[in-house]
């Protein structure tokens, strides 16, 4: 697994490399909402994916994983709270996790797409 955090900015661009390959993920906070967003980017003008609500009890890119050509495995947030606010990974209290498909089949017994 691997473990990240997004930087302590309300809007920023970070390069993560998942599987071998690296990405470049936006992470924003909306503050009239009040919850944080994730992309995956080409380059800073091009989204692969992008304004993806951080939900901490649902996987962020399940929808879109086994269609783009993206990292098969799940992208998540560990936390205690019910949501995620503005300072929360800057505090600790959460905390992004990226499982690969390996790691997600050998929990869930072979079946990462389901």
């Amino acid at each position: 697994m691997v473990y990240f955090t997004p930087p302590d900015k309300n809007d920023s661009f970070t390069r993560i490399v998942l599987d071998g390959d690296e990405y470049l993920f936006r992470f924003s906070y909306n503050y009239h909402g009040g919850f944080w967003t994730m992309g995956i980017y080409q380059n800073e003008n091009t989204p692969i994916v992008a304004a993806i609500k951080i939900l901490p009890t649902f996987p962020v890119n399940w929808y879109f994983r086994q269609y783009i050509e993206l990292p098969k495995g799940i992208l998540a947030v560990i936390t205690k709270l019910e949501k995620i606010g503005r300072n929360d990974f800057a505090n600790g209290n959460a905390q992004f996790v990226y499982a690969t498909r390996d790691e997600v089949e050998s929990f869930t017994g072979g079946t990462a797409n389901a």
